[in-house]
């Protein structure tokens, strides 16, 4: 847990029920966030706790270790490294009976680095359309992609075209009622195509206008979305042009 909003490279502040924390005088501190800090090139702690009133940084180590991490404690030093393969991720010192991590040095000051590399992630994220980052592992994995290679491809925050192509519209209402009092006040049209198949006659296009009083419907196969235009002046000429107007048939 940390005091410090600066350190984390995603934070979820939507944690209206986590449960508040007791410090050592039994007084309460609030949880404020949720997020993920970094702490080597390749690595990041998971579950850390934002909490403006505490005084100093903590470090569970039980928890590194849940996380795939050993620690080597000494009387002058602690280093913490990867479980499988025992790669140095950081190291502290030891002060005052207390082992402490100075993630400002540059020894272990990584954060530009690490926003590169996922930079870099989400910058073949948009080349490749978009694809996953589970996707873009495995390309990079089985060496799909030439000249691809230690790039991290992790979903540390949304994007936003990805969000927008995924967006599904609301439906409308249905009316309990009838907001027209004649026909031809509001009419409902419809042109779509071109079609898989084309019709008998050889047309793709299709247009469909419902009249909302009477529900009266009218379709009209086109060869062309040009056609549309038309139509028009077909109706006028029409003789059922009369008897359409003054259609009150609801079936």
């Amino acid at each position: 847990m940390t005091e410090d909003p600066r350190m984390f490279t995603s934070l979820d502040e939507d944690v209206d029920n986590q449960e508040k924390i007791t410090f050592g005088d039994n007084s309460k501190g609030n949880v404020k966030g949720l997020g993920k800090i970094a702490i080597s090139i390749d690595n990041a702690i998971t579950n850390v706790l934002y909490v403006s009133s505490l005084g100093f940084n903590l470090i569970s180590v039980g928890q590194l270790c849940d996380l795939g991490f050993q620690c080597i404690f000494n009387k002058k030093e602690v280093i913490v490294t990867k479980e499988d393969h025992n790669e140095m991720v950081f190291k502290g010192f030891q002060h005052n009976n207390l082992y402490l991590v100075d993630f400002s040095s540059d020894e272990v000051d990584i954060k530009t680095c690490l926003f590169t590399k996922t930079s870099f992630g989400w910058l073949w994220h948009r080349r490749l359309a978009h694809v996953g980052m589970g996707t873009l592992k495995k390309l990079m994995k089985k060496e799909r992609i030439r000249g691809l290679k230690d790039v991290t491809f992790e979903k540390d925050k949304l994007c936003s075209t990805c969000q927008a192509g995924k967006q599904v519209a609301n439906t409308h209402k249905n009316k309990a009622y009838l907001s027209t009092s004649r026909v031809l006040e509001l009419l409902h049209m419809d042109l779509f195509g071109p079609t898989t198949y084309a019709t008998l006659g050889g047309n793709k296009y299709c247009l469909v206008i419902v009249d909302d009083y009477s529900r009266y419907t009218w379709t009209f196969f086109l060869q062309d979305k040009a056609e549309v235009a038309s139509i028009q002046e077909v109706c006028k000429e029409c003789p059922k042009s009369i008897s359409c107007q003054g259609q009150e048939n609801k079936e």
